[in-house]
Protein backbone atom coordinates (compact mmCIF):
# COMPACT_ATOMS: atom_id res chain seq x y z
CA UNK A 1 0.00 0.00 0.00
CA UNK A 2 1.28 3.49 -1.03
CA UNK A 3 -0.52 6.27 0.15
CA UNK A 4 0.93 9.91 -0.95
CA UNK A 5 2.19 12.06 1.65
CA UNK A 6 3.42 15.89 2.52
CA UNK A 7 6.99 15.38 3.73
CA UNK A 8 6.01 17.16 6.95
CA UNK A 9 2.82 15.16 7.94
CA UNK A 10 4.90 12.14 7.80
CA UNK A 11 8.07 13.56 9.35
CA UNK A 12 5.61 14.11 11.98
CA UNK A 13 3.60 11.60 12.16
CA UNK A 14 6.67 8.94 12.67
CA UNK A 15 7.76 11.09 15.46
CA UNK A 16 4.43 10.47 16.86
CA UNK A 17 5.13 7.05 16.40
CA UNK A 18 8.18 6.91 18.18
CA UNK A 19 6.88 8.77 21.62
CA UNK A 20 4.74 6.29 21.35
CA UNK A 21 7.16 3.09 21.77
CA UNK A 22 6.97 2.34 18.01
CA UNK A 23 11.00 1.80 15.88
CA UNK A 24 8.95 3.09 12.81
CA UNK A 25 5.52 4.16 11.18
CA UNK A 26 5.30 1.44 9.53
CA UNK A 27 4.96 -0.56 12.74
CA UNK A 28 2.89 1.82 14.19
CA UNK A 29 0.49 1.71 11.08
CA UNK A 30 0.64 -1.71 10.88
CA UNK A 31 -0.26 -1.86 15.00
CA UNK A 32 -3.11 0.32 14.59
CA UNK A 33 -4.35 -1.65 11.42
CA UNK A 34 -4.58 -5.04 13.73
CA UNK A 35 -6.25 -3.19 16.36
CA UNK A 36 -8.79 -1.93 14.08
CA UNK A 37 -9.74 -5.83 12.69
CA UNK A 38 -10.01 -6.67 16.17
CA UNK A 39 -11.99 -4.18 17.16
CA UNK A 40 -9.82 -2.50 20.02
CA UNK A 41 -9.70 1.28 20.99
CA UNK A 42 -6.35 2.17 20.88
CA UNK A 43 -5.74 6.14 22.85
CA UNK A 44 -2.12 8.21 22.66
CA UNK A 45 -3.33 10.87 24.37
CA UNK A 46 -1.18 12.33 26.66
CA UNK A 47 -0.98 10.69 29.83
CA UNK A 48 -1.75 12.83 33.56
CA UNK A 49 0.98 13.65 35.51
CA UNK A 50 1.70 12.93 38.72
CA UNK A 51 1.58 16.18 40.97
CA UNK A 52 5.22 17.18 42.73
CA UNK A 53 4.06 15.63 45.99
CA UNK A 54 3.04 12.08 44.56
CA UNK A 55 6.18 12.35 42.66
CA UNK A 56 8.39 12.71 45.81
CA UNK A 57 5.95 10.12 47.39
CA UNK A 58 6.97 7.37 45.02
CA UNK A 59 10.59 8.69 44.89
CA UNK A 60 11.06 8.19 48.36
CA UNK A 61 9.15 4.65 48.57
CA UNK A 62 11.29 3.53 45.45
CA UNK A 63 14.62 4.86 47.91
CA UNK A 64 13.33 3.14 50.77
CA UNK A 65 12.63 -0.64 47.99
CA UNK A 66 15.80 -0.23 46.85
CA UNK A 67 17.97 0.23 50.17
CA UNK A 68 15.52 -2.87 51.50
CA UNK A 69 16.70 -4.75 48.26
CA UNK A 70 20.73 -4.09 48.79
CA UNK A 71 20.28 -5.49 52.46
CA UNK A 72 18.56 -8.65 51.36
CA UNK A 73 15.39 -8.16 52.49
CA UNK A 74 13.29 -7.82 49.35
CA UNK A 75 12.25 -11.36 47.88
CA UNK A 76 13.00 -11.94 44.56
CA UNK A 77 12.08 -14.89 42.10
CA UNK A 78 13.56 -16.40 38.76
CA UNK A 79 10.37 -17.36 37.24
CA UNK A 80 6.53 -17.31 37.57
CA UNK A 81 5.91 -20.57 39.33
CA UNK A 82 8.11 -19.96 42.12
CA UNK A 83 6.26 -16.86 42.44
CA UNK A 84 2.81 -18.54 42.54
CA UNK A 85 4.16 -21.12 44.94
CA UNK A 86 5.30 -18.37 47.28
CA UNK A 87 1.68 -16.57 47.06
CA UNK A 88 -0.04 -19.61 47.56
CA UNK A 89 1.81 -20.70 50.40
CA UNK A 90 1.31 -20.10 54.01
CA UNK A 91 4.76 -18.59 54.27
CA UNK A 92 2.86 -14.77 52.78
CA UNK A 93 0.18 -14.62 55.95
Amino acid sequence: MQVPLDKDIRDQWENFAHRNGFDSLQAYIRFMAKADIDGRRVNFEESVRLSPEAEARYAKQIAEHEELRRQGKVKSYDNVDDFMKYLLSDETS
